[in-house]
């Protein structure tokens, strides 16, 4: 719990660094919108880098690791991140399982206009 509590204190640092979680972005081709490709694509190995300890769920410390270290953001945007992790835990454990992050409804759920791509008009923080 401690290494949480000072993981989300630096997520909240705008002079921390982080180092990227694996080699795929979500936003491949920095356009401001995410494709259905490159939302599959980023699920598919997203998952498994941002669960850093391999225990199956990803902790408070991981996302906010991951969140800054190429994830969604590459600097520091604290109004977005609280948000990000509530929309994300959707049973409010403090944990961020496979099924809710990458929930087959997920898509559907960012999409809103259903044109095939998330823009930031989509994201729900």
């Amino acid at each position: 719990m401690a290494s949480d509590v000072n993981s989300v204190v630096a997520a909240f640092d705008p002079s921390a660094t982080y180092t990227p979680c694996g080699t795929v972005r979500v936003d491949a081709n920095a356009d401001g919108r995410i494709s259905t490709a490159e939302w599959n694509n980023y699920r598919a190995a997203g998952y498994t880098y941002w669960d850093a300890n391999r225990d199956g769920r990803i902790s408070r410390a991981e996302y906010a690791n991951c969140w800054y270290g190429g994830g969604f953001y590459d600097r520091y945007n604290r109004a977005t991140w609280e948000p990000s992790y509530r929309a994300f835990d959707r049973n409010g454990d403090g944990w961020l399982s496979n099924d809710e992050y990458w929930s087959a409804s997920a898509w559907s759920q960012y999409d809103r206009n259903r044109d095939g791509v998330i823009d930031s008009s989509e994201w729900p923080w």
